[in-house]
């Protein structure tokens, strides 16, 4: 007669962590496109919601302490972290482990003080530090939305989530399940450059995780620009590395580093188009290097090929799959990734799902 049946054991499992998406990212270390082990329990469907960002999130901070928020840090009593924030997200990331805190990072935050009129900011959390009885918080505000008083959100409090009798007469620091940028816009204190409908994108783009990521060259934009529409109609906002939604965040220095970091690291899936002016343009070779890197990871689910022309370049063969663009319009190329998207969003979750039965 065989005995009792023996609960599962947690087996530390060892697979590439760009198969993952941003849910299972996050439950395990940080990685550089390498293997990574998978030792935390199994998430609940509201949790990996939360850290896909099919949910909205952001950090409210409050303080006593005048001109706190002129210094670049500051410091929150243990007890009062997480605070008016429910029960499932507090849950999340009340252990501050240092994948909650990379996910808590990625989403905005409203600074503001005590009182109902206090002067406010919107910015970031850059990083987080913790102790037996204390939270640090050093952050950047985000300069393109001006300081305002608390006062111009009072019609906002409720979608929010911010507690109208209590909640700003206390210090403490909670996580919110709303959308911050539309109630900002919705009240005209920031422009529409941050509601994602346009050309621009909340959030720094060095922090996102994007389910799809283009490469192309200008000459093919027309073409792209459509593909693109189609996809924004039917993946999450700000799911798509599109260079155009991010032009200001890519004027900047060592954009090459940037622009390798967002197609290696912080994209599930990137396609790339193939053509003759693909390998002629500079850009589009710095961002061949980072795919290149998904190649020599036979990382296959992470690349889609799509064609104009032919064109030979490093890495690419002859019995490489690809989608002949001359013969799809535009709307049709665009079902074709949504297929790849969910197919990748469908292994991560099988993966995740049988490695921590």
């Amino acid at each position: 007669m065989s005995g009792p049946r023996k609960a599962p054991v947690a087996v530390p499992v060892r697979f590439p962590f760009r198969t993952l998406n941003a849910c299972q990212q996050a439950v395990c270390a940080r990685g550089q496109g390498e293997p990574v082990e998978l030792r935390q329990p199994k998430m609940n469907a509201i949790g990996c919601a939360c850290l896909q960002g099919a949910k909205y999130v952001f950090h409210f901070l409050v303080t006593s302490k005048e001109g706190a928020w002129d210094l670049p840090a500051y410091e929150f009593p243990r007890e009062r972290f997480l605070e008016y924030t429910s029960s499932w997200v507090k849950d999340k990331f009340k252990a501050l482990t240092s994948a909650g805190i990379e996910v808590m990072k990625s989403y905005p935050a409203l600074f503001t003080y005590e009182g109902a009129d206090k002067p406010t900011r919107v910015g970031y959390i850059r990083h987080i530090r913790a102790t037996t009885r204390a939270v640090v918080a050093e952050y950047q505000f985000e300069d393109r939305i001006s300081e305002f008083p608390f006062s111009k959100l009072a019609d906002y409090k409720t979608l929010l989530h911010i507690d109208d009798s209590w909640e700003l007469g206390r210090t403490h620091w909670a996580l919110k399940e709303k959308d911050l940028f539309e109630a900002l816009v919705a009240a005209g204190l920031a422009d529409t450059f941050f509601a994602n409908e346009g050309g621009g994108q909340p959030g720094r783009v060095e922090e996102m995780r994007f389910k799809v990521a283009l490469s192309f060259p200008g000459e093919k934009r027309p073409y792209v620009s459509a593909l693109v529409a189609a996809l924004k109609k039917r993946l999450p906002k700000g799911s798509v590395f599109y260079d155009r939604d991010f032009t200001a965040q890519l004027a900047r220095p060592n954009l090459d580093t940037l622009l390798q970091r967002i197609y290696l690291q912080n994209s599930d899936l990137v396609v790339v188009f193939l053509c003759a002016d693909y390998e002629k343009k500079k850009w589009c070779g710095i961002e061949w290097r980072a795919i290149r890197g998904i190649l020599n990871n036979r990382d296959d689910n992470s690349l889609m090929f799509m064609k104009f022309d032919e064109v030979d370049l490093p890495g690419v063969f002859s019995h490489d799959g690809y989608v002949d663009l001359t013969a799809f319009e535009p709307q049709e190329a665009a079902d074709m990734i949504i297929e790849r998207v969910r197919l990748n969003d469908q292994d991560a979750t099988d993966v995740l799902a049988f490695l921590t039965w």
